[in-house]
């Protein structure tokens, strides 16, 4: 079994345009999230967040260094 700390190889499919939606998508997670941190008061929900924000820099950052073979 798997933990959320250990990497998974899969490997799919994705045109550029999905590529750039998917980069879209996810940076606007991220600004969002980053606007929930901000207002939370509550400790444990903050640090959820942290995390999910820490998780979509992590995707940003692959999904724009991923290479489109077509």
């Amino acid at each position: 079994m798997t933990t959320a700390t250990e990497p998974v190889a899969h490997s799919f499919t994705i045109s550029e345009e999905e590529r750039a939606e998917l980069i879209r998508l996810l940076d606007r997670a991220l600004g969002e999230s980053r606007v929930e941190s901000h207002r939370t008061h509550t400790p444990e929900f903050r640090d959820r967040v942290l995390r999910e924000q820490s998780l979509l820099r992590g995707l940003l950052e692959r999904f724009s260094h991923l290479r489109i073979d077509e």
